[in-house]
């Protein structure tokens, strides 16, 4: 670590003088802010600089508002499984990277995505369920045997098979 000289004080020397906002709050705290070059006070602080302050205001609440959307030249995408939903995603992270898109855009990809994966997942649940449902209660019509109560059900393991009275 460098040690300065002890001749060296804020009074000086011009670069260890740090010169603070002159504006207090009205608890009489002090502003903490460094003024600025050739003032007494910060940016936020000078009253010469009101009209800058309402331009500067302005223009990062215009920045701000305007609304984050994908560059028209996206196609739309069909997202009808969990492997479409994983290549948006794979394709959101890489615009990300790129610097392509907005990460209020992308953040509401991902969240939706997120949405989209359970909506499908608890489909498919319900189209195995359907499927069960139908196939249980009614076998005959599909030629399988009736499911009765002490009915005998064959389970074929690796390469033999083995009989299994119900409830085992």
């Amino acid at each position: 670590m460098t040690k300065i000289p002890a001749d060296l004080t804020e009074e000086t020397s011009p670069i260890l003088k740090v010169r603070r906002c002159r504006h207090r709050s009205s608890d009489a705290t002090q502003c903490k802010a460094n003024a600025q070059r050739d003032s007494e006070f910060c940016f936020f602080h000078d009253p010469a600089l009101g009209k800058e302050r309402t331009a500067a205001r302005r223009a990062g609440g215009i920045a701000r508002t305007r609304p984050a959307v994908l560059p028209t030249r996206v196609p739309s995408k069909e997202l009808r499984t969990a492997g479409d939903v994983v290549e948006l995603l794979a394709e959101t992270i890489n615009r990300v990277r790129k610097g392509e898109l907005d990460l209020r855009t992308s953040n509401a990809i991902g969240y939706l995505s997120g949405i989209l994966l359970n909506a499908i997942e608890k489909s498919e649940y319900e189209k195995r369920l359907t499927a069960l449902e139908a196939a249980v209660s009614q076998p005959a019509q599909r030629g399988m045997p009736a499911f009765a109560e002490g009915a005998v059900f064959e389970f074929v393991g690796k390469g033999s098979t083995e009989r299994n009275e119900s409830g085992g």
